[in-house]
């Protein structure tokens, strides 16, 4: 483990806990074109089981489609307080269930959701690939398994740049110099179409899919 990830692990509760208060502020608006869009990729089947990873305050809660059975979780538990009175307002016919948890680290059995979704999570904590894993173990086969978040760029100056500015990024709580779309290809999670989104197309939406216990990858 590198200092990077350490520190990423040592610190990621904290610091998001402390955004929480203008969380909605700061990350709300001008990541919300990513959030919508990978929630238009989710499949509209009524009475779906989703799991949220990294629910933070419940910015998504509007977005799931109709009458879903909703799971969020978060690291941060002042996080889940807040997306917990978000969600007592709603009357949108959603099951919500929350709970404070590593996305490292699920707590659930093997396949119990229809579809996983983790908008900007992956550049968040010190295993990425854990989360990758963790997300496809507890997906359903068929289910779909949605990504949103920054990915390295593959050449260029804005790759430079990424690289450069990510220690300086970790210490707000996220790096700028992974390859999301490369750690996803090298996990069992069948990849099926990667969409630019948000400013500058700086963010991707991933989707892909769990499927039958043989791997292949196709984009």
């Amino acid at each position: 483990m590198n200092n990077r990830d350490r520190f990423l692990g040592r610190s990621v509760e904290k610091t998001y806990s402390f955004y929480c208060p203008f969380y909605d502020l700061i990350f709300g608006k001008a990541l919300q074109p990513g959030r919508e869009l990978a929630f238009s990729c989710l499949n509209e089947k009524p009475h779906q089981k989703i799991l949220d990873i990294g629910v933070g305050t419940g910015i998504t809660f509007g977005l799931y489609p109709d009458e879903s059975y909703v799971v969020g979780i978060d690291i941060s538990a002042k996080m889940i307080e807040r997306a917990k009175k978000r969600a007592a307002m709603l009357s949108n016919g959603h099951r919500i269930s929350l709970h404070v948890m590593d996305a490292c680290n699920l707590e659930f059995e093997d396949e119990s959701f229809d579809a996983v979704i983790s908008p900007y999570v992956i550049t968040t904590v010190a295993d990425p690939l854990k989360v990758c894993q963790e997300m496809y173990r507890v997906c359903k086969i068929g289910g779909q398994i949605i990504i949103v978040n920054h990915s390295k760029s593959s050449g260029g100056l804005r790759s430079k740049l990424e690289e450069w500015l990510s220690p300086l990024f970790v210490r707000a709580g996220f790096v700028t110099d992974l390859d999301v779309i490369e750690l996803v290809a090298s996990t069992e999670i069948q990849l099926q179409k990667v969409i630019d989104c948000n400013i500058f197309n700086l963010d991707k939406v991933i989707v892909g899919v769990k499927n039958k216990p043989s791997k292949g990858i196709a984009l």
